[in-house]
């Protein structure tokens, strides 16, 4: 994938990262995606949150998501 909207200036804060990792995890369960898609898929959003946020936690976004798809299985 290419960058579509990733040189505009964002400021994202800690409610918006969140809300992305439920729409990710909404996209991988209704998708239905393998693991490696769902690898893709969440690296994307990564790239773009690391681009808007210097202090963006991967890790702790990994397990947002993680969390929802646990719950919703």
């Amino acid at each position: 994938m290419g960058s579509l909207w990733y040189n505009m200036p964002m400021k994202m804060t800690r409610s918006h990262f969140q809300a992305l990792a439920t729409a990710c995890a909404e996209i991988i369960i209704r998708t239905n995606a393998d693991r490696s898609e769902s690898e893709a898929i969440i690296d994307e959003i990564v790239n773009v949150c690391r681009q808007s946020n210097s202090n963006f936690d991967s890790i702790r976004f990994g397990d947002w998501i993680q969390d929802i798809l646990i719950k919703n299985s």
